[in-house]
């Protein structure tokens, strides 16, 4: 339950005292230290139906299961490319309504809501709007370096280090993809359950693909990692309906069953932690979780 936002000077405030008013000088501080309208926005939750949506269920059950039962706090800043994001959902909605075609509607209860339907020949085609940091994106692609070259342009070295001596060419890494280094599952999971509910009420879906914006794009960092563009088209492949079926099914169980004696003992695996850290740097309810406090002690103790 989101009960405060984290100050600049690193103490807490009420969401609600925080909001009262519409004068900057309401702050605590003085003055805010973001709009009104954006801590409105970021303040806000989806209300729990009693039905974990795709998106709860991909997560780890201890931190949805901390996020719905215990208060915690947020950093207004931590919400800012998110915030991107839904606005990049948003123009995308506007524009695909503009073309007539079927955009953010829900699927169930539960709130599900695809991004977009197009037409193909023979049924529709599946897609999901993301904006990923490049070291996410270079996975979701499987770009993987492989090697290193001259640099094109004859540039040498001005002084020596582990890069080379002083007067040698300047070497660039080579990037290659590899199908075998795609780590997209959330993804798959994702959209082939949206697949499966949209089949369910008599579509055909053809191909389901992920549209992602580089979110540091087009800086040093995303070329390092092998990145030249800012979007990317990437398509999901199909999974087997009972894998994805089995899956669902068993987190939401275990979500369901720690609501109901209210009590988790089942951290996030590694890879719902992403190795670690998600504990460290992304986790609202990390100082709440066993391995979450584990991650920030090494972090202090560094």
């Amino acid at each position: 339950m989101l009960a405060w936002f984290l100050c600049p000077d690193k103490y807490t405030v009420g969401i609600k005292e925080c909001l009262t008013g519409f004068a900057p000088t309401t702050c605590r501080i003085g003055k805010r230290c973001l709009t009104l309208p954006y801590l409105t926005y970021i303040s806000k939750e989806r209300e729990w139906s009693g039905t974990p949506s795709t998106t709860q269920l991909l997560n780890g059950t201890m931190l949805e299961f901390l996020k719905l039962t215990q208060p915690y706090a947020i950093d207004p800043d931590s919400r800012a490319f998110s915030t991107h994001g839904s606005l990049h959902h948003v123009v995308m909605e506007q524009m695909a309504k503009e073309l007539n075609l079927p955009t953010e509607v829900a699927l169930s209860v539960d709130r599900d809501i695809f991004d977009l339907l197009e037409p193909d020949e023979k049924g529709w085609v599946l897609t999901d709007y993301k904006t990923w940091g490049s070291y996410r994106v270079a996975k979701a692609l499987g770009i993987v370096e492989v090697g290193k070259k001259e640099d094109p342009s004859g540039e040498l070295y001005k002084s020596s280090g582990k890069w080379g001596k002083a007067g040698t060419p300047k070497m660039i890494p080579v990037f290659q993809h590899m199908e075998q280094a795609v780590d997209l599952w959330d993804t798959e999971l994702q959209l082939n359950r949206y697949r499966m509910k949209l089949e369910a009420i008599g579509l055909v879906i053809t191909e389901m693909q992920v549209q992602i914006t580089v979110r540091d794009g087009g800086l040093a960092v995303a070329r390092s990692r092998g990145l030249d563009r800012n979007m990317y088209k990437k398509p999901v492949k199909r999974l087997d309906n009972d894998d994805v079926e089995g899956y669902f099914a068993g987190k939401e169980l275990a979500l369901q069953q720690a609501l109901k004696i209210n009590h988790c003992s089942e951290p996030c695996n590694d890879r719902e932690s992403w190795d670690g850290a998600r504990c460290k740097d992304y986790c609202d309810v990390a100082l709440q979780c066993p391995k979450g406090l584990m991650y920030k002690k090494q972090e202090v103790s560094k």
